[in-house]
């Protein structure tokens, strides 16, 4: 069975018209009917989109003759014996067995993408607590950018999960942060009796003030009596591509 006739045979089984099936990728029924009666191929952009209405795979539409010259002329060229040869193993495999390949493929492939990329923990926010105080989660991300596209003092990073922090920062956003006291009007992450805040400190005199970021919240005044720590300086938002992943 061709190409051509497995796209029929797909289309059928979804109960789909040529007019519907070429509707949705974007050509007319005619070129559809060609395909079908291997009269002409698809072009690549066509093929994709053609999978994916139909809802298959090259494996799908190729597994009856993967040697013929049209399928070859498809791929730009010969498959290498040594792809061939996994590629003809990784069909016997099971669906867990493939399962497990794809796993492996997927992570390497993003291993390969992350490249000269530099990676940093991230925190998020977890139960919520009164005046924008939180506890962190216990979990962590790890956040992927672009070598250089944050400052060289980070040391870990922040998501920002709520818009109570406007106009200073939006909710998603991401922000990175330095292990080192936060000095006067300088914001950070701050640890207080018990609850997690993000705020700009002040030192008035010989006190501390953690001031809120908007004009909802009251200020707090530390005193020498509270359980005060600062768990990192803010150095400013992240900016442009990023990646943030489950560790």
């Amino acid at each position: 069975m061709g190409v051509g006739s497995r796209i029929q045979e797909r289309r059928r089984e979804l109960d789909m018209s040529r007019s519907e099936l070429a509707n949705q990728v974007g050509i007319t029924p005619s070129a559809i009917a060609n395909y079908e009666n291997s009269v002409s191929y698809p072009k690549k952009e066509i093929l994709i989109a053609l999978m994916a209405t139909l809802q298959v795979d090259a494996n799908y539409l190729y597994r009856d003759y993967l040697s013929d010259q049209m399928v070859r002329t498809l791929c730009d060229g010969m498959v290498p014996e040594r792809e061939q040869e996994s590629i003809d193993k990784y069909r016997k495999l099971s669906d867990a067995g493939k399962e497990v390949v794809n796993m492996v493929i997927d992570e390497e492939y993003q291993r390969l993408e992350r490249h000269g990329w530099d990676h940093y923990p991230c925190w998020k926010p977890g139960e919520r607590l009164k005046n924008t105080g939180f506890i962190l989660q216990e979990h962590r991300h790890v956040l992927y950018v672009p070598e250089g596209s944050i400052p060289k003092e980070a040391d870990f990073c922040f998501q920002i999960q709520i818009d109570r922090y406007e106009p200073v920062f939006k909710k998603y956003d991401i922000v990175a942060l330095g292990r080192r006291p936060t000095g006067h009007n300088e914001m950070g992450v701050f640890y207080l009796n018990d609850a997690c805040y993000i705020r700009r400190l002040y030192h008035v005199g010989g006190d501390r003030i953690l001031k809120a970021l908007n004009v909802m919240d009251p200020d707090v005044r530390v005193t020498e009596e509270d359980d005060f720590r600062c768990f990192g300086t803010i150095l400013g938002k992240v900016q442009g591509e990023y990646e943030l992943r489950m560790e």
